[in-house]
């Protein structure tokens, strides 16, 4: 059963969902087509860090478009009923939307989206 009464949208709750976990479902449009994949994240403060390659194409299209959008979810168990119908899951979830930027550690050489 949904409701409202399930969701909570403060930010403490919002980063014990975020810290919780370490793969992310990244969402980004390329060449008109929709695309989702998982990748592993880190959350330093209120920003998300994604690591990886200048070559990579989601991470292109994500610096090209500026817009992001990453779920991050929990399974914490199944509810399962006698009809297929009626099997449910306990989850949490936390969908976040910003905007992509590209951080460079001069330290280690390496490049970090958030």
């Amino acid at each position: 059963m949904r409701g409202a009464k399930r969701a909570t949208y403060d930010q403490s709750s919002v980063f014990k969902v975020l810290d919780a976990g370490f793969v992310c479902f990244v969402s980004y449009v390329f060449q008109g087509q929709a695309i989702y994949i998982p990748m592993a994240y880190r959350r330093k403060g209120d920003t998300i860090i994604l690591h990886g390659s200048l070559k990579n194409r989601m991470l292109t299209s994500l610096l090209k478009n500026k817009n992001a959008s990453i779920t991050v979810m929990h399974l914490d168990g199944l509810v399962l009923a006698r009809s297929g119908f009626h099997h449910s899951v306990n989850y949490r979830s936390a969908t976040l939307f910003g905007t992509m930027e590209e951080v460079q550690d001069s330290k280690k050489r390496q490049k970090h989206y958030k």
